[in-house]
């Protein structure tokens, strides 16, 4: 499937702020599965077979999606003698139908880009180095030693847990200076419920830089989607504070499987 990503990205910003959240959800609905619930957008980055990336199959599986065939830990690729660069973060919590039940065997898929912002996927074209807003000069490569997606299970009691780093900020849109904020993708199925799509970002005290981060959270078209509220904004919006493991920050966070309004 071909993704234009630059175009994408110029024209729901667009949608969003000529058209507000009706002609919003119109693009999406468009362009998007409708056995899905989308909380956020899906983005033009997730490893479907047959994209144009570096393949990373921990586990095999070449007919899954990249993130079926790797664990829960993005920091360490198997046989790899090193780890990935940047800042470590550990994220747990539970899946949980409407009613606040816990949701066992519930599988998760999370996508990212590495600590430099940069997606394994030839599609991310958009600046492999680029200015930021304060004049710092990023250079987005690859990181060899980072997993880039992975996969988790629920236990009995609805828990998951991912390992990895803090994403790096990237441009959208360096024409109008629009930089998404650090964020995780997630794909969650649970059974009797269409898929759930969404993104989580980041703050905390322990972040480095993390009065920017708030200002990209602040500004972000993705984030701020309209047919939010802001409380659901808010909520999307994750505290990593130190753990008991020295050099790690930790997350929590409960992802909420339900079904199409309407």
């Amino acid at each position: 499937m071909t993704r234009h990503p630059v175009t994408r990205r110029q024209l729901l910003k667009e949608v969003y702020r000529f058209g507000g959240a009706l002609a919003a959800g119109m693009f999406l609905s468009a362009c998007n599965r409708p056995e899905r619930v989308f909380e956020q957008v899906l983005g033009p980055f997730f490893p479907d077979p047959g994209d144009p990336v570096t393949p990373i199959r921990e586990l095999g599986n070449p007919s899954a999606p990249y993130p079926l065939s790797n664990d829960w830990d993005l920091t360490q690729i198997k046989g790899h003698d090193r780890s990935a660069q940047g800042q470590v973060v550990l994220l747990s919590g539970h899946v949980l139908d409407p009613a606040g039940q816990a949701v066992p065997h519930a599988s998760l898929m999370l996508w990212q880009a590495a600590a430099t912002g940069r997606y394994n996927h030839q599609g991310d074209s958009v600046a492999h180095s680029f200015r930021d807003p304060r004049g710092k000069v990023i250079e987005r490569t690859l990181d060899p030693h980072f997993q880039y997606w992975g996969h988790c299970v629920t236990d009995d009691q609805g828990r998951y847990q991912f390992k990895t780093v803090l994403p790096g900020y990237y441009p959208a849109d360096l024409g109008s200076g629009w930089f998404r904020p650090p964020h995780l993708h997630f794909i969650v199925q649970a059974a009797k419920f269409p898929e759930l799509v969404t993104q989580t970002y980041f703050r905390g005290e322990a972040l480095a830089d993390t009065d920017f981060y708030q200002q990209l959270n602040a500004s972000d078209y993705i984030l701020r989607d309209p047919a939010l509220s802001h409380e659901e904004q808010e909520r999307l919006i994750i505290e990593y504070a130190p753990g008991q493991t020295p050099g790690v920050l930790q997350g929590a966070f409960d992802f909420i499987v339900r079904r199409h309004q309407g």
